[in-house]
């Protein structure tokens, strides 16, 4: 728990040092199977203005190790993860477990098995969505 919470303040530390001069609210979003992740880092302005900028490649890395030091045996992990400071010091960490993660592109169905292999749930933890998706994986009619 206490190396997560390092791992959670070093990916604050280095969304911060990308953080474009007058921002207000920065919001990162990043989603994982197997070994397919996508990631976006969204700017809002104290004028009401908003874009995406480049994401920090460091946090990649550190998402990824985070991701699996907090697999829990028989629940998995979580798939998406939205990070999000407001200035001066305020953030938040929502965690998606259940849901279908939010990809810029559609991981193939042998990614979601493989993520599944990777992350064992058991089949109470086991969301109809991935469940389909590695039916599909295996040749079945998912």
């Amino acid at each position: 728990m206490i190396e997560q919470q390092e791992i959670l303040q070093e990916i604050g530390e280095d969304l911060l040092s990308y953080a474009p001069e007058g921002w207000e609210r920065l919001r990162y979003e990043y989603s994982a199977v197997a070994k397919y992740a996508t990631d976006s880092l969204a700017v809002e302005y104290s004028n009401g203005e908003s874009e995406i900028v480049k994401c920090p490649v460091t946090v990649l890395s550190k998402l990824a190790r985070l991701r699996a030091g907090m697999y829990q045996e028989g629940k998995g992990t979580w798939f998406s993860v939205e990070y999000t400071i407001v200035r001066p010091s305020k953030y938040s960490v929502d965690f998606n477990y259940d849901e279908y993660p939010d990809f810029t592109f559609r991981p193939s169905p042998e990614g979601f098995a493989d993520d599944l292999k990777t992350f064992p749930r058991a089949e109470g933890f086991v969301p109809d969505w991935l469940r389909e998706q590695v039916e599909e994986a295996r040749g079945g009619a998912g």
